[in-house]
């Protein structure tokens, strides 16, 4: 076994991961939100939620990815430690879809699907089609990699050390600790039983000396779930070790299993003479018999995540609702009103984030910043849980003042989330200033306190007049944001002059310009918030007022 072999192997092995990748980006791109959609949204029954993992994996080719969404989803607060843990069980199943693609006997027509995947990609300008080459593109680099690895593993059947080391593996703990190792290391269980299924094609491998590599890669692919939420929650942290725990569990029962059924010789029988396939049969009935058992009790695995990770996150206090909570009175009207205050504070948390966020960007706060990122999944799980009581509501039969005013709440909150989301979008501004070391003159910071001070003064307005259904408090804020508009168009000038006298920078001048806009957008959705209590009529006639004053 030479140099060259090596490089071969490795080589293959990287045009396998990269086509896995292209595959699975194509994919994403072309169900675009969807999927995230569908792991938010329809987790609330366990079969659903594994359904669900094992449909996005299945479509991203990618458990990894998929426990990432999850990581994400817990510490926004959008899905809690049961929810996501179904989830991930169902990716488990969805990643071995690789496998049994790996297993269709196309390798040899690789570079054939590869041609015609590059060919849409450079010549096809409509951006789905062009999406669709990247997935028969990335389809064929992976083939193309698995059949160069196939190829640089030939001269290994008679390579005594590497027949040495198989005998090894076959051992137990041997084979589980290399699976776990090695997709540890390359963190993607798809490419190590690509690895294996490529020892398989040159009949360097079986089923029964495979068995524990396949058992170990399973926990090892829960490597990227666990660094995924080392800056996380702790609910995303024992979120991680409940997967990592189902997967350990699941091996240690088919430990037992293998030794009293004759398992292995089933899945041979399923397809006898493909030994690519019986590896991709096998992984898959692992991992949906390992679903199967623990999808009853998952208890099991959250408790014990309970005690190995204790206490609760500082950063989730606030992320619950305050006045929504079960049971919820029988009276509609009632719950309206809860709605109304719930979604005032939602308001007060969107509109200091807000200013929290300018405040970064000023003082150049990093610490700020991540306060800011911090309150944004706050307002996002508020917005959420609020608008799931809400949409309850109106599928029901309720007085027709109590419809309008769920109508107004509705419309406000889709206001207040953007309020929030262009706050986190300052933040970013502020996070590029820290990291570029871009400096800002006094007269431009001094434009952007002003104005900050100016929107937020729209909002408490807008607050104002959705809590109190106050029509001035209302007219007053959308009084302020035509003022904002003005302000905006004056900081722009006054600094587009510093910028020709060169007392600004052009990487200044970039940030200070979208900043501002950021602010008139943010004066924008706070009107919005106080149009909704005044009637058609009162609000056209002041803005033909405003429009007569310009």
């Amino acid at each position: 076994m030479d140099f060259w072999t090596i490089a071969m192997l490795l080589g293959g092995l990287g045009l396998f991961l990269y086509g896995m990748k292209l595959m699975s980006d194509g994919l994403e791109a072309m169900a675009g939100d969807k999927l995230r959609n569908s792991l938010e949204l329809f987790t609330k029954n366990r079969f659903a939620a594994v359904g669900v993992g094992a449909g996005v994996t299945a479509v991203i080719q990618s458990s990894s990815a998929t426990t990432v969404m999850l990581v994400g989803f817990i510490n926004a607060g959008l899905m809690t430690l049961t929810q996501a843990l179904y989830v991930g069980m169902g990716a488990n199943i969805g990643t071995t879809v690789t496998a049994q693609i790996v297993a269709f006997k196309i390798t040899k027509i690789a570079p054939l699907i590869l041609f015609v995947g590059v060919l849409i990609m450079m010549f096809v300008k409509k951006r789905s089609v062009r999406r669709l080459g990247e997935i028969i593109g990335g389809l064929g680099i992976l083939f193309f990699g698995m059949n160069v690895m196939s190829e640089a593993m030939e001269p290994l059947k008679t390579f005594q050390p590497f027949i040495d080391m198989l005998a090894t593996i076959e051992e137990p703990g041997i084979g589980i600790l290399a699976g776990a190792g090695v997709t540890a290391v390359i963190q993607s269980s798809s490419a190590t039983m690509g690895i294996v299924q490529s020892f398989a094609m040159q009949d360097i491998m079986t089923l029964d000396s495979a068995v524990y590599l396949i058992l170990g890669l399973n926990i090892g692919t829960c490597i990227t779930a666990i660094l995924a939420s080392l800056g996380g929650t702790k609910t995303a942290k024992r979120m991680a070790l409940a997967l990592l725990l189902f997967n350990i569990f699941g091996v240690a029962i088919f430990m037992v299993l293998l030794q009293l059924l004759p398992i292995v010789d089933w899945v041979k029988s399923w397809s006898p003479d493909e030994p690519v396939r019986q590896l991709a049969n096998f992984h898959t009935f692992f991992n949906v018999i390992t679903t199967v058992i623990f999808i009853f009790i998952p208890w099991v695995l959250t408790k014990l995540s309970y005690i190995f990770i204790r206490g609760e996150d500082k950063k989730l206090e606030g992320r619950k609702l305050e006045y929504l909570v079960s049971p919820l009175p029988d009276s509609s009207t009632m719950v309206v009103g809860l709605a109304i205050k719930e979604t005032e504070r939602m308001l007060r948390i969107s509109s200091n984030n807000f200013s929290l966020a300018v405040d970064s960007f000023t003082n150049k706060d990093e610490k700020m910043v991540n306060e800011v990122y911090d309150a944004e999944k706050t307002v996002n799980y508020l917005n959420h849980e609020i608008t799931g009581v809400l949409a309850g509501l109106s599928g029901e039969e309720i007085p027709e003042g109590d419809m309008g005013v769920v109508t107004e709440l509705l419309h406000s909150l889709m206001n207040i989330e953007r309020i929030s989301d262009i706050a986190e979008n300052i933040a970013d501004l502020a996070m590029h200033r820290i990291d570029a070391k871009i400096k800002m003159g006094k007269k431009a910071t001094h434009d952007l306190v002003a104005m900050k001070e100016k929107v937020y003064e729209g909002m408490e307005y807008a607050l104002k007049a959705m809590v109190e259904r106050d029509p001035e408090s209302a007219r007053r804020a959308l009084e302020i944001e035509n003022e904002v508009d003005k302000m905006e168009k004056k900081a722009k000038k006054s600094h587009i002059k510093r910028l020709k006298k060169g007392e600004c920078t052009p990487a200044a001048s970039t940030v200070f310009t979208d900043i501002v806009t950021m602010m008139e957008r943010e004066a924008d959705h706070a009107a919005n918030i106080a149009s909704v209590i005044i009637r058609d009529d009162l609000r056209d006639e002041l803005l033909d007022e405003m429009e007569e004053e310009e």
